[in-house]
């Protein structure tokens, strides 16, 4: 039988083409069709339901410009959202689809997604809104945002809610995210994934997070930038991170002894600039999966002018050592190693620790130091020697060739580059 080629004729906001599969049988092959208003996904019934969902080469457009656009159900295809304002946007259950949403802003409203695996949206502004800007709900994997950007949300900018157990299979951990060049002005905090353990198991793992290239500015009271408390193999790298935690209360501790980014877990933190701030550029508090001992990686940034702290923290808190210690077949220790970073003119309140970093009980795991470069920090008392504040055992294995230089001019040309006057030594190339 002929393949019939159908043009639906549907307002000037949605013009959609689509192919008719070839019946193999009775019953009513997999479509797209407008239902309410909505662009929806129908499986295919009987023995025309074997006919695979279309794969779309090229955008389909969709939405008015305005109001409330619901996507349900789409899966193997590509979405061109039509420019415009919106006051909200819904995904619900989205299977390998991409969506383009430049020039699409939404205003006082929120992004809702639901249960989604392989979605890519890119181009999208949240705006002006007094509570969550993106809200994303039931178990997803592959999650792709990028070239994003979030200004004026009050409350937390994605949100993640999902608390299943980690079976220690990828089958139950919402694997492969990747937020790459979004931007943060006037926003509470960035990504928050909730995560963590209890005696029921792992909750809410997140494998392979990746968050890249993007920009934190003028950022009052963001609090962290990323929240998790459980991340396996997780990569932060590439950011620039400006003028943010100044309205913090100023006496220390204060209850808010933030991170920037606050994860627990294992993975690596390199190539950021972190300047003109409160909170560690990383608390990095170590847990590895499945028995499999994880490193934590902290390399190649540049951590400059903070009002409290120490450039990072490595950690395992007394509720995380008797975890791992009553729960030896759900996760252990990490290594980590610190090297090759840049800091300086940190805690000019002086009324806390402001080293290179600080670090805790490790749980077993071992710390290697090497290559960091330091000026103008601030000890509690005595003399700043190696820049690591210690507060608990740790099984420090190498510590070689870091330096302290009293002052700025000293230690790099300038606080543009930050390069460095020792070949070899802190971050070995121009962080932006």
């Amino acid at each position: 039988m002929k393949k019939l080629l159908f043009i639906i004729l549907l307002p000037l906001h949605l013009v959609l083409f689509a192919q008719q599969p070839a019946r193999s049988g009775k019953g009513e092959p997999a479509s797209f069709r407008i239902i309410y208003g909505k662009l929806v996904y129908v499986p295919g019934k009987g023995a025309a339901a074997e006919v695979p969902a279309p794969t779309a080469r090229k955008f389909i457009g969709t939405g008015k410009g305005m109001g409330v656009l619901t996507l349900d159900g789409l899966s193997n295809t590509n979405m061109k959202i039509k420019p415009g304002t919106y006051s909200g946007i819904d995904i619900i259950n989205p299977k390998h689809v991409k969506i383009d949403a430049r020039d699409v802003i939404i205003e006082a409203g929120t992004l809702d997604i639901f249960q989604a695996t392989d979605l890519e949206i890119s181009g999208l502004s949240l705006i002006n809104h007094n509570y969550r800007a993106v809200n994303i709900r039931g178990f997803c994997n592959q999650l792709y945002f990028h070239d994003m950007n979030f200004k004026n949300i009050a409350n937390t900018t994605i949100s993640y809610e999902y608390n299943g157990i980690y079976d220690g299979t990828d089958k139950t951990a919402s694997m492969d995210w990747k937020f790459e060049r979004l931007t943060f002005e006037n926003t509470g905090t960035g990504f928050s994934a909730g995560g963590g353990f209890d005696s029921a198991g792992i909750r809410n793992l997140l494998k392979n997070f990746k968050f890249l290239n993007c920009t934190i500015r003028n950022n009052q009271g963001i609090g962290n930038i990323v929240y998790s408390g459980a991340m396996d193999n997780y990569e932060i790298a590439y950011n620039t991170i400006d003028n943010i935690n100044h309205t913090f209360p100023s006496n220390a501790p204060n209850g808010i002894h933030n991170g920037i980014f606050m994860i627990m877990g294992n993975g690596s933190f390199h190539d950021n600039l972190v300047k003109n701030h409160q909170g560690n550029a990383i608390r990095a508090w170590g847990m590895s999966y499945n028995n499999k001992v994880g490193d934590i990686s902290i390399y190649n940034n540049v951590v400059w002018n903070s009002w409290k702290y120490s450039a990072f923290e490595i950690q395992v808190t007394p509720d995380m050592a008797a975890f791992l210690k009553s729960y030896p077949q759900w996760a252990t220790y990490t290594n980590a190693r610190v090297y090759n970073n840049t800091a300086g003119h940190l805690n000019t309140s002086k009324d806390w620790e402001g080293q290179m970093i600080d670090v805790y009980h490790t749980g077993g795991g071992t710390l290697q130091y090497y290559n960091n470069l330091g000026f103008e920090m601030n000890r509690s008392q005595g003399e700043i020697t190696n820049m690591i504040n210690f507060n608990g055992e740790t099984k420090l294995i190498k510590n070689a060739g870091n330096r302290y230089l009293k002052t700025m001019k000293q230690a790099i040309c300038d606080t543009l580059s930050f390069r460095s006057l020792y070949k070899g030594i802190g971050a070995n190339r121009a962080v932006r």
